[in-house]
């Protein structure tokens, strides 16, 4: 037999081997199999079943998720022929060889495979070619398509969000070829899904030459497995999972050692990549970085390990927020249904704070009370850090070097390190005390003190 005759051999039984898995699966013999309603299936599209002769785990996930019933909610509230609710229920609704109806292309009614990854007719019947293999885009502009307008306006909101652009610095050192595998794991979404979560191993240069504008930021699926069910969401509406690669709620035991502070996989699915660094108060170069939120919010900070003991500045203290519902999307991800067009839905994913997440989850009384606990501990907060900074002094005298201070570090005393990096600690979190009222209050009084230690 031909080594071509041999492929094409394997392909079939794999196709084969598949379908009997999947029937199997579904508790169904083959003769059970449904076949009616799909005679109008002979154009470029071919269904989710036909994708399930080999993607069988892949399709058993997926018919669990609410997108594999998104015909049914339509045929639920009586809308199955309405041409705007189509284009986005099933697939290929208005296109060559889409769907037309339950009786000529059932296998198209629903979000499926071919919504998000195009036609499989050249796919399924040249399997060997991997140039037709469907292609997987990463981009947010796929859920976009649907998940956008009044009702459901999450692509809107998102692009407004920091999220949808990578930081310009990571992003100018990416396309000089540069820092990839050192910045690329939060500022690139490219690389965290295809080096974190596909094993995939990715020169520092793969971007190389990669306007800012075509970097692949922080988008849907980053966050958000497109195929399956997770059960990762806290508290989800009835029905809905969300499909969050990580944990939404996690509440690790407070500790202040390097290795533990900067573990992204202690913390919550925001937490993958809002915790520290690593870098301590002995750091000159340069300060905490701007993503110790997870660590904030835990109560701790890394510390230098002296000796093979590590002593913190300030006690751990767990946040009086810890216990919210939803942590950070509590505040970060108020959602409200559409009510009409003068009270559009509310997706919250432009991660700004909506303190209507504050009053729903039961924590305040009302979002208006909240707003206002909000702005009197932020001022209070805010007041404190103009204070350590004005009694500081010229930054050119305490400022890490990276960032305006003394080349020759060692002319800045212990006590000035430590406050500097509680100041940035605190700056770098971005709450205003929010995160960790009482841990933030106690990192800021032990700055009082070593300043009037220091007669200043």
């Amino acid at each position: 037999m031909t080594s071509k005759k041999l492929r094409h051999t394997w392909s079939k039984l794999a196709v084969l081997t598949g379908l009997f898995a999947l029937t199997a699966a579904l508790g169904m013999s083959s003769a059970e199999c449904p076949a009616g309603g799909n005679d109008g299936l002979t154009g470029k599209f071919v269904g989710s079943a036909r994708c399930a002769q080999c993607h069988t785990r892949v399709h058993l996930d997926w018919s669990e998720t609410l997108h594999a019933r998104a015909y049914d909610t339509l045929e639920a509230i009586g809308q199955e022929t309405n041409d705007t609710c189509l284009a986005c229920h099933t697939v290929g609704f208005g296109e060559e060889g889409g769907f037309v109806s339950r009786a000529l292309t059932n296998d198209l009614a629903a979000v499926g495979c071919e919504s998000c990854h195009g036609p499989g007719r050249d796919h399924v019947e040249n399997v060997n070619d991997e140039s037709l293999h469907p292609p997987k885009n990463l981009s947010a502009d796929v859920c976009g398509r649907c998940h956008t307008g009044s009702r459901h306006p999450t692509f809107e909101e998102w692009s407004t969000a920091g999220h949808a652009l990578v930081t310009e610095i990571p992003a100018e050192d990416f396309s000089i070829g540069i820092l990839l595998n050192n910045c690329g794991k939060c500022h690139s979404g490219e690389f965290f899904y295809r080096a974190l979560l596909n094993s995939e191993t990715i020169a520092d240069d793969a971007f190389l030459g990669v306007a800012r504008e075509d970097l692949i930021a922080i988008t849907c699926v980053v966050c958000h497995d497109p195929h399956r069910r997770t059960g990762n969401a806290a508290a989800p509406d009835e029905g809905r999972d969300f499909q969050l690669r990580f944990p939404e709620v996690a509440n690790p035991t407070p500790t202040n050692t390097i290795d533990a502070a900067t573990n992204g996989s202690r913390f919550n699915l925001c937490g993958q990549c809002h915790h520290s660094r690593g870098r301590t108060w002995q750091s000159t170069s340069r300060g905490p970085h701007a993503s110790v939120q997870a660590n904030i919010y835990t109560g701790e900070m890394p510390m230098p390990d002296t000796d093979g003991a590590v002593t913190p500045l300030v006690p751990s203290r767990i946040s009086v927020h810890a216990l919210a519902r939803e942590q950070c999307a509590t505040c970060h991800m108020f959602r409200q249904d559409f009510m009409d067009e003068f009270a559009p839905a509310i997706a919250g994913h432009t991660f700004a704070v909506n303190t209507g997440g504050c009053a729903t989850s039961g924590c305040h009384p009302s979002a208006g009370q909240a707003s206002a606990a909000l702005t009197t501990l932020q001022t209070e907060i805010q007041g404190k850090l103009d204070d350590i900074r004005m009694r500081l002094g010229d930054a050119s005298t305490w400022e890490y070097a990276a960032t305006g201070g003394p080349m020759d570090q060692s002319t800045i005393n212990d006590n000035i390190k430590k406050i500097r990096f509680l100041l940035k600690y605190v700056e770098g979190d971005g709450s205003l005390g929010v995160h960790n009222p009482d841990y933030i209050r106690d990192m800021l009084d032990l700055a009082d003190d070593l300043l009037t230690t220091e007669g200043l």
